[in-house]
């Protein structure tokens, strides 16, 4: 079977936007709702994020509740994680 050239500029795409660290169903959920308020807000991503990184800056109460989340997502992950700031 031989490919067309379209056939294959769609296999390149696909594999070009594959990702090592796939999202499953029950992870693309958990993030749905703050994608829309994002898509709603006409905001990026990164801009989106930026501002929680702005307001941990200036909440310590949110920052110590970012901090312990971190804590625990690392335990629960096996993963070693220094307490730092969320925005270095």
């Amino acid at each position: 079977m031989k490919l067309t050239r379209e056939q294959i500029e769609i296999l390149l795409k696909a594999v070009a936007n594959t990702s090592g660290d796939p999202l499953n169903c029950n992870h693309c959920f958990n993030y749905a709702a703050q994608f829309v308020e994002t898509k709603l807000t006409g905001k990026t991503l990164c801009e989106s994020m930026k501002l929680v990184q702005n307001h941990l800056e200036n909440c310590n109460c949110c920052e110590r509740e970012f901090q312990a989340l971190l804590a625990a997502m690392s335990e629960v992950g096996d993963v070693e994680v220094e307490a730092v700031p969320f925005w270095q």
